[in-house]
């Protein structure tokens, strides 16, 4: 049986998040459902991570096996007709036999938006975090500069409701603190994320941008491995899944070593 890569983006706000929920409205329960449309029913579409309530995704990834062949520029256009205005398959790829959109991952891209300004946006406010005064950009990326690297990840972690198999320890590659028309992007990229912890960054560096805390004080709360001693949450409706990773010929040893294709359109860094 075929197995198909999907692409996936959605406005989040009207949903409870990607993961299926008896009694609440998911991006995966749409996909399923769009599924049976098209005479597919009963197909599990796997994602390759959970977005919670709010959150956006530009390259949402999710493969699905089903006992139907379709060209992918078919299928493609046959999602889409059954999906609803805010969830949108951007691209279908045939991958190998034994493909899994998650296990096969080799990391993904988040950006986080925020608009600083005194006024109230009156458009758009579920796109990004507000924040009713300046920060200080250069403080920010002072602190963010230890992020970079494989480290223990514990201070920017919530407690995902159930126990961890892998540990806190995290390897980001990429970070950057992108200024924007009266506000900023913090875009994020590594091999894998802890449950809040793209949220919680953003609300750690807030601190420093505010000028609550110095710059330092960001590497103290990543060494001490304690989520009490990090900044508060950042609301979701700022985080945007841009992309996940995978070799260019979604095999799990494929293309060179270190080589990434995201799944979506680059982000300008």
């Amino acid at each position: 049986m075929p197995t198909y890569l999907l692409t996936i983006a959605y406005h989040g706000t009207a949903f409870h998040g990607w993961q299926q929920q008896a009694g609440f409205r998911t991006v995966q329960q749409e996909l399923v459902d769009a599924f049976a449309a098209i005479d597919c029913p009963g197909v599990h579409v796997e994602g390759a991570g959970r977005t919670d309530a709010g959150v956006h995704a530009l390259g949402q990834a999710a493969h699905v096996v089903i006992d139907r062949e379709f060209a992918p520029e078919r299928l493609l256009l046959a999602l889409n007709t059954h999906l609803p205005d805010d969830v949108a398959v951007q691209r279908v790829r045939r991958a190998p036999e034994g493909f899994h959109a998650r296990f096969h991952s080799r990391g993904k891209r988040y950006a986080y938006r925020c608009l600083c300004s005194p006024v109230r946006p009156a458009i758009g406010r579920d796109l990004f975090h507000w924040i009713r005064r300046p920060v200080d950009l250069a403080a920010m990326r002072a602190a963010a500069q230890c992020l970079r690297g494989r480290h223990d990840f514990a201070s920017f972690a919530s407690n995902p409701g159930y126990p961890r198999k892998r540990g806190t320890v995290r390897a980001l590659h990429h970070v950057h603190l992108l200024p924007r028309a009266s506000g900023f992007d913090f875009v994020v990229q590594g091999g894998g994320f802890l449950y809040n912890m793209v949220r919680n960054l953003v609300g750690s560096l807030l601190e420093v941008g505010y000028g609550n805390r110095p710059p330092e004080w960001f590497a103290d709360v990543l060494a001490a491995r304690d989520r009490r001693r990090a900044g508060p949450t950042a609301p979701p409706q700022g985080l945007f899944l841009l992309a996940v990773l995978y070799a260019r010929d979604l095999s799990p040893a494929g293309d060179e070593p270190g080589r990434e294709l995201p799944t979506s359109g680059e982000v300008d860094t």
